[in-house]
């Protein structure tokens, strides 16, 4: 029974989620979704493009610190994950008082942990900087675009719970709608910033840092709304133990697991180092080149983890596992025809990449995307797996593929291409090589599961319920 009562468009959406054509419902919540997905790629897109009017250095410099703070939003957006599950656990049973304590927690846990994580950063910059083995050129031309991205950061981890919950009550249109008056913001800003007042990169990350500031007062705005069934509430903001230790259970392996991916890319970065910054800019417009496609296929990802968390809550297995079905063919074929035009277009993308058009530079970035660009499928159908175990709990799935994606298949790898001097090309190799071996793993792990659940359930669910 509903403790509370909702909006009747709130009821409606809910009432969609939970009963309406799967296939539907999926496209509905995704499609404004992966426009914010491509949106949110283009924060670094255009960065990277403003910047690249600048130097080399300047492009490398971005490359190497925005893995930094992609690693370091893992932290919020892991607890993000983990808050969306579980207030989309009680929002399909129809507990909306319970998720409202839950996201409350979940808002209050991501402020605290994101406010920690930057402060260090901040105070310890350059030393991080330096221990990554950053070229002096990345640090000298890049530390206050560092310090700036790192502040913003802490503005993203609690803007991305605010977003999860939107997405728990299948509001994602909205938040297509907050992200774009952000990302126009954004560019606005950058532009004036670089081309009217000559600035440098450090002023590109103060564009990010003011719209993200905007982002997070719209947040507040509709967090604290009467109507709103997840209403922040400072009385229940208190972290008490029965509200933080489930939304912990889920988000501990998830931002885990993203944090040690998204370290591995900086650690991938520094090796790439031995090769010189030209191959650490090389490797990171090669990486936002599959990035494209890939930022909105993987967005079908979080969709997925919320309609099958309310479909769990009210007793539907069945409805949760063909979610998961639905959600991997739509986001494949997104992948798919993502990647074929990028491969058409690629010529006329990489000037909007980088100025410097010396043929080693260019031939360097097309070596790698070679076999960077199959990332793009492999990364999808690894993601909609893990956003299938998430929205059982089993986060620990998602832990497992990004430890063994890094330490067992890419940085030992690639220490090995190196000890061959197999050259530049070989950062290229162990991204290939890495996802078709995480994504041949994900598969079995999501067969056992599966002949699993087939057999004995989930909880007091059938996934084939017998009719009498």
């Amino acid at each position: 029974m509903i403790e509370l009562l909702l909006t009747e468009k709130q009821s409606k959406r809910r009432q969609h989620i939970l009963q309406g054509n799967l296939w539907k419902v999926v496209l509905w919540l995704s499609m404004p979704l992966a426009i914010y997905g491509l949106f949110n790629y283009l924060y670094g897109f255009f960065d990277l493009v403003l910047v690249s009017t600048i130097g080399s250095n300047e492009v490398a410099s971005v490359v190497f610190i925005d893995e930094i703070k992609s690693a370091i939003l893992a932290f919020g957006g892991g607890i993000a994950v983990g808050g969306t599950v579980i207030v989309a656990r009680f929002y399909g049973a129809g507990d909306i008082s319970l998720a409202r304590k839950h996201a409350n927690a979940a808002f209050m846990l991501a402020f605290l942990v994101s406010l920690i994580v930057v402060l260090v950063t901040l105070f310890f910059g350059k030393y991080i900087l330096g221990l990554l083995n950053a070229p002096e050129e990345v640090i000298r031309s890049g530390l206050g675009y560092f310090y700036i991205q790192m502040a913003s950061t802490s503005l993203m981890a609690v803007n991305s719970v605010f977003i999860g919950l939107e997405k728990a009550k299948g509001n994602t249109t909205y938040i297509l709608v907050l992200n774009l008056i952000a990302m126009t913001l954004k560019l606005i800003l950058s532009i004036i910033f670089v081309f009217v007042l000559g600035k440098g990169t450090t002023y590109v990350a103060l564009a990010t840092l003011i719209a993200q500031g905007f982002l997070m007062m719209v947040a507040l705005w509709v967090m604290l709304k009467k109507t709103n069934p997840f209403q922040l509430n400072f009385k229940e903001m208190i972290l008490k133990k029965v509200y933080i230790l489930p939304i912990l259970a889920i988000s501990i392996p998830v931002f885990t697991g993203k944090f040690l991916f998204s370290f591995g890319k900086v650690l991938v970065n520094s090796m790439a180092a031995v090769y010189g910054p030209l191959a650490v800019a090389a490797f990171g417009i090669s990486m936002k080149l599959a990035g494209a496609p890939g930022s909105m296929s993987l967005v079908f990802e979080e969709a997925e983890t919320s309609i099958v968390s309310q479909n769990l809550g009210n007793k539907r297995l069945d409805r949760a596992m063909k979610t998961f079905v639905v959600s991997h063919i739509y986001a494949i074929i997104i992948a798919v025809i993502g990647l074929i035009l990028v491969n058409q277009m690629m010529d006329t993308l990489l000037p909007l990449f980088t100025k410097n058009t010396d043929p080693i530079f260019i031939n360097m970035i097309k070596d790698i995307y070679v076999w960077e660009k199959f990332s793009t499928l492999t990364s999808t159908s690894i993601a909609i797996i893990t956003g299938l175990f998430i929205g059982f709990k089993f986060s620990k799935v998602a832990l497992i593929l990004n430890v063994t994606r890094l330490f067992v298949f890419r940085l030992p790898l690639l220490w090995i291409l190196q000890q061959m001097n197999i050259g530049y090309v070989a950062l290229g190799y162990v991204m290939f090589y890495s996802n078709i071996a995480t994504m041949v793993l994900a598969m079995i792990i999501l067969s056992i599961f599966y002949h699993r659940i087939r057999l004995y359930g989930y909880m007091d669910m059938e996934l084939y319920p017998q009719t009498t």
